[in-house]
């Protein structure tokens, strides 16, 4: 493991109930023996590449804590940059609409919401398993009241809606990665849900550009849509996005420099 030695204390930390820094504090403390079996089975469970987030039952995204469970992704922290790009594109809004397709833990739809206090936004998914840890999600930060939750595929759901052709973005983390990507670490493949992560065929923006076709009938003239690519994929994302009418289209690099959120507006004319 990359991160082991991080990995034990945060696994140790949560079976004893205590911060990180405790550990040091209380170095010399004696474990009992059922403490120590759950330290056994934490790290056991560690060592066959389960997610250390799925173990302890949370993850930080945004500077807020979502709880997580193998129905949902793992909250990555280049995904901020798609909550960042919405906010700075909402926020002198007067009480925005947003939809977040493939919502999954609700990190981003929630965070929005955390983060503009008269927006609402519609948060779409697949999975109902999904769907109910994005509510406990939205409940934990107070946001429920303004969370529409929907199960289904890309836009669909909105296609009847009241807020169809009214919504100011509509935000996604798609599936983008090859089946066959021999770069997938293993926990990753072997716990973190599948249609979360992989897209069929040799097309990584297959999900997307669904989801950016759906997009010109669901957001009001000059709506933002923004979504995440993979490696490699940003340049080839935009000039579909052109093709398809969006104008003002860019990309954006994560703080590892790769070019990782895609945006573009629907046509005004």
């Amino acid at each position: 493991m990359d991160s082991a030695r991080l990995d034990a204390e945060i696994l140790v930390a949560h079976a004893l109930e205590l911060e990180r820094l405790q550990l040091y504090l209380q170095f010399d403390r004696p474990l009992a023996e059922a403490e120590l079996a759950v330290i056994r089975e934490l790290v056991r469970k560690r060592g066959a590449h389960v997610p250390v987030a799925y173990l302890v039952g949370e993850r930080e995204f945004y500077s807020l804590p979502f709880t997580v469970d193998e129905r949902v992704l793992v909250p990555r922290p280049e995904t901020e940059l798609l909550v960042e790009t919405a906010v700075a594109a909402l926020q002198a809004l007067e009480a925005p609409v947003v939809a977040d397709v493939g919502t999954g833990s609700g990190c981003v739809a929630v965070t929005l919401l955390h983060e503009l206090p008269a927006a609402r936004a519609h948060g779409i998914d697949v999975e109902a398993g999904a769907l109910e840890v994005a509510r406990a999600n939205a409940e934990r930060h107070g946001v429920l009241d303004r969370l529409e939750l929907h199960a289904g595929a890309c836009l669909a759901p909105l296609e009847r809606h009241p807020d169809r052709g009214r919504l100011d973005a509509v935000l996604s983390n798609p599936p983008y990665i090859l089946e066959d990507d021999p770069t997938v670490e293993q926990g990753v493949r072997d716990h973190e849900p599948h249609t979360a992560l992989f897209v069929e065929g040799g097309d990584p923006l297959l999900i997307a550009l669904r989801i950016a076709t759906e997009a010109l009938e669901i957001l009001a003239p000059g709506g933002l849509l923004a979504f995440e690519v993979g490696l490699g994929s940003a340049e080839e994302a935009q000039r579909r996005l052109v093709a398809l009418g969006y104008e003002h289209v860019t990309s954006a690099p994560d703080l590892a420099g790769i070019e990782r959120v895609v945006s573009g507006r629907s046509p005004t004319r």
